[in-house]
């Protein structure tokens, strides 16, 4: 028997691979505009990011926006998926929620941050934005999961007598899973970019927005990049752990 040839090109391999030629085309960019104002490279941007990462006060900002993504995707996986299930179960209910739902998703983020600022104080504005931007989305994902339930085993099931809570426990949710763990994913990711969004305009005292603006303002660009860099990274490693640990679940489940 021939042995199986190893596959090199795993997601990790590509992954890594993008990454290297997202950094050339950055290194080659910043050689062409050659302004460090504009383009900082990206070893410009190490020693920034070496420089914040000696100071304390730096993490903390960092850990401070974390809360306040976690809040807000806790928060918005909360209501949504509640919102979802009444809309899967109502139509009525779906029919009254689908407009304001879909002017929520339609409208600029920037526009709910600015009138948040009337309403909240500046630490609690990006977790209600964010909140506001990720419910609809976790709605409608819990949504097409619940309804996507098989008609022939909702059919079944009511020949056989089962109550409506019975219906919901063990075909509607277990059926709604994948849709609701895609849609967990979605929001964490989107709340990561509105709450950030939301600490660049409102400015509390600790945030990584508060920092990028601060960097902005004083026209360092390099720890700009810097702030950006930490908050992409530490929102993928996030994610991929949430993802990990959904992915284990099922496998568990099969098992």
């Amino acid at each position: 028997m021939h042995k199986q040839t190893p596959n090199i090109w795993n997601p990790v391999c590509m992954e890594t691979c993008a990454g290297i030629m997202l950094l050339c085309i950055w290194q080659f960019a910043s050689l062409i505009v050659d302004s460090s104002l504009i383009v900082p490279s990206p070893m410009e941007t190490l020693r920034a990011l070496i420089l914040y990462g000696r100071e304390r006060i730096f993490w903390v900002h960092v850990g401070v926006t974390a809360l306040r993504s976690l809040c807000a995707f806790i928060i918005s996986v909360c209501i949504g998926s509640l919102l979802g299930l009444m809309c899967a179960l109502h139509e009525r209910f779906h029919m009254f929620i689908q407009f304001p739902l879909a002017l929520i998703r339609s409208a600029p983020v920037v526009s709910f941050i600015l009138i948040a600022v009337f309403w909240f104080g500046s630490s609690a504005v990006p977790v209600f934005v964010s909140v506001v931007m990720c419910m609809p989305v976790m709605s409608e994902s819990v949504y097409k999961g619940v309804s996507s339930a098989d008609i022939r085993i909702l059919e079944m099931a009511r020949v056989y007598g089962f109550s409506r809570r019975q219906v919901i426990r063990c075909i509607r949710i277990p059926s709604a899973l994948p849709y609701v763990f895609a849609g967990m994913l979605s929001c964490f990711g989107l709340s990561w970019k509105v709450v950030a969004a939301g600490e660049v305009l409102t400015l509390p005292r600790y945030g990584t927005g508060t920092l990028l603006q601060s960097a902005k303002v004083h026209l360092n660009t390099d720890q700009v990049f810097a702030v950006t860099l930490v908050i992409a990274v530490v929102s993928f490693a996030a994610e991929k752990l949430l993802a990990g640990l959904f992915r284990l679940r099922n496998r568990n489940n099969r098992i």
